[in-house]
């Protein structure tokens, strides 16, 4: 009897006691806080309040919420296929977009801790003898301005394509898609694909390993990564591809993209990787400085360290942008990571060093921004409640130019209409003004009022232009003219005629400009640019309009005095100025430079 006492004893004892640890623990929990403030045990009822809140658009996601220790939260929202009603699970598959670039920064981290790479050297010392066809300044390029989007090197367009058979080796992408050189290295910030996926190709040059070997031997294997692709056919794992063709795509509103909105990225380390959730989060638990976890990436940590060390700045103080590619995102305490969007799909990795709380995201809708961007401010709290938006700032007067863009080229009237402007509301996200120069994020934007002004008047009358010949020439010419004509029994004099000519000329023209600006926009919206060629056709047609509009005015001119009314003459005046105009613009623009793509 004595024996059973003491051992009920020890069992009230034993629960007791697991009982208190239990109670220390949840004490424990509900006193662990966010950046934000917010308690670790209320983050689940916000997060899913939050997805409640915007559930109308929401098609599917996935999140995950860590710190150095543990999982804080994981769940998955919403469906992969709403039609089918196949619900997002922590092992669908998404792509991640450019966060696909923070492999190509630990590469290049990795060469530079075994002695490989010098982050200050000019590349060309790593690329092929005149590799880089398009430099326009003596000034080199360094690693380092590959980091940071600071080579100089203007936008381009045409970087995926719809069709597997259409992708070629990383060196021949590069080649064949080599934008130009528009500003100086180091001078300004502007978001380049092309920098990135140069980046990668030098990784593959010192290591002698293919790309997408040297990650899955260097990244994906250490980390036990295997659900995880950066091939930009899937060619590295056959599970991923397979799970992909089950995900459908949507745009912000939540309507179906075409088809499974797969595209095949040229570039692809600057944006092919897809995998799991969780892969995604082993990889960014694997980058967080953690001094009892020590990284498997690294064989220093000292390396690791390195990274955090800012490598740009925003003007001449000392507020980090970017941290050897991460950048740096300001909520109510600053954070470091790399979002991501592909055309089908958009993700988010950011976390804070200083807590080690980090997020990852991933959503099936295209451009998204309500939970890749907004339901952070849930962890890491507001901007307008951190030191930064305590600076006191003034709106910029007057119109700023986009640096990211396409300023030379057969494309270049996008760039030139890459017209805006700051107003207070403004305030409410960080950007940092010094010497003209607006500094964002991804890009930096330049004051010019006159320059914006003549760019946005430029294409306005070159529009004017095409509408007046298509007016004149429906209305004029073919009713007008016509019914007169055949009424009294007259023929169109010559004058006239080639004041016509000149009017269909223009208006084929403007249309030509909008299918043009309309397929950049379908391409932006959905991936469906189209193919170089086609556009090279489009450069052509510019070329051959305005030869053809040359000649009629120069022919016009001999029947200047030839039975001609001071009327028709005057109507001709016009309408020369009006065809002078679009050449000009189309100079002025080279969008007759079909060798230029």
């Amino acid at each position: 009897m004595k024996n059973l006492k003491a051992l009920f004893s020890k069992v009230l004892v034993f629960f007791m006691l697991i009982s208190i640890i239990s109670q220390i623990t949840i004490v424990k929990a509900a006193a662990k806080t966010l950046p934000s403030g917010l308690n670790y045990s209320e983050l689940p009822r916000k997060i899913e309040d939050y997805v409640n809140k915007h559930s109308d658009t929401t098609c599917g996601m996935n999140v995950i919420v860590y710190d150095s220790d543990e999982t804080i939260y994981e769940n998955t929202f919403g469906y992969v296929d709403k039609e089918a009603k196949l619900k997002s699970e922590l092992d669908s598959v998404y792509e991640w977009g450019s966060i696909s670039k923070l492999f190509i920064w630990v590469s290049v981290m990795q060469l530079y801790e075994q002695d490989k790479i010098d982050l200050t050297e000019d590349i060309k010392n790593y690329l092929p003898d005149d590799f880089l066809k398009n430099l326009s300044f003596e000034k080199p390029i360094t690693m380092l301005d590959l980091m940071n989007h600071k080579a100089g090197f203007q936008d381009t367009y045409f970087i995926q394509t719809p069709n597997a058979s259409d992708i070629k080796s990383l060196e021949e992408a590069l080649q064949t898609r080599q934008p130009k050189q528009v500003y100086e290295p180091g001078e300004h910030t502007a978001y380049s694909n092309w920098s990135a996926a140069l980046a990668a190709y030098i990784v593959q040059r010192i290591s002698g390993m293919d790309y997408v070997d040297y990650v899955h031997k260097n990244i994906f294997e250490p980390l036990n990564m295997k659900h995880s692709s950066i091939s930009p056919i899937y060619a590295d794992n056959d599970w991923v591809r397979s799970e992909r063709l089950k995900l459908k795509c949507y745009d912000t509103e939540g309507e179906i993209i075409d088809g499974v909105g797969m595209y095949y990225i040229h570039l692809y380390p600057a944006g092919s990787a897809a995998g799991t959730i969780n892969d995604l989060k082993t990889f960014a638990q694997a980058i967080m400085p953690n001094e009892k976890n020590p990284s498997p990436l690294f064989k220093k940590q000292s390396t690791l360290e390195e990274i955090y060390k800012a490598t740009s700045f925003y003007g001449s103080t000392k507020i980090p942008k970017n941290y050897h590619g991460f950048f740096a995102s300001e909520y109510g305490v600053e954070t470091i990571g790399h979002g991501g969007n592909t055309f089908g799909c958009s993700s988010m990795l950011q976390f804070d060093p200083k807590s080690g709380v980090g997020m990852v995201v991933m959503t099936n809708q295209a451009h998204e921004t309500i939970y890749n961007y907004e339901m952070y401010e849930l962890i890491y709290g507001k901007f307008t409640d951190s030191k930064l938006a305590q600076i006191k700032r003034k709106v910029p007067k007057g119109l700023i130019l986009n640096t990211r863009g396409i300023l030379k080229g057969p494309l270049s009237f996008m760039g030139a209409m890459g017209v805006s402007s700051y107003s207070e509301e403004d305030l409410e996200n960080w950007w940092y003004e010094e010497d003209g120069v607006v500094e964002t994020q991804f890009s930096d934007f330049i004051t010019s009022t006159p320059k914006a002004i003549t760019n946005v008047l430029c294409m306005l009358f070159f529009i004017i232009a095409g509408i007046y010949g298509i007016v004149k020439l429906v209305v004029g010419g073919f009713i007008i003219d016509f019914l007169k004509n055949k009424k009294e029994g007259l023929k169109t004099k010559p004058l006239r005629k080639y004041s016509y000519i000149l009017c269909g000329l223009m208006g084929i023209t403007l249309i030509n400009l909008v299918v043009i600006f309309m397929r950049l926009n379908k391409g932006y919206r959905t991936g469906d640019i189209g193919s170089v060629e086609s556009y090279i056709i489009q450069s052509v047609v510019f070329t051959v309009l305005m030869i053809l509009m040359a000649i009629s005015i120069f022919v016009g001119m001999k029947k200047y005095n030839e039975e001609s009314t001071k009327k028709e003459k005057h109507k001709f005046f016009i309408t020369s100025l009006f065809a002078i105009t679009q050449c000009l613009v189309i100079l002025s623009f080279e969008m007759y430079k079909f060798w230029g793509f």
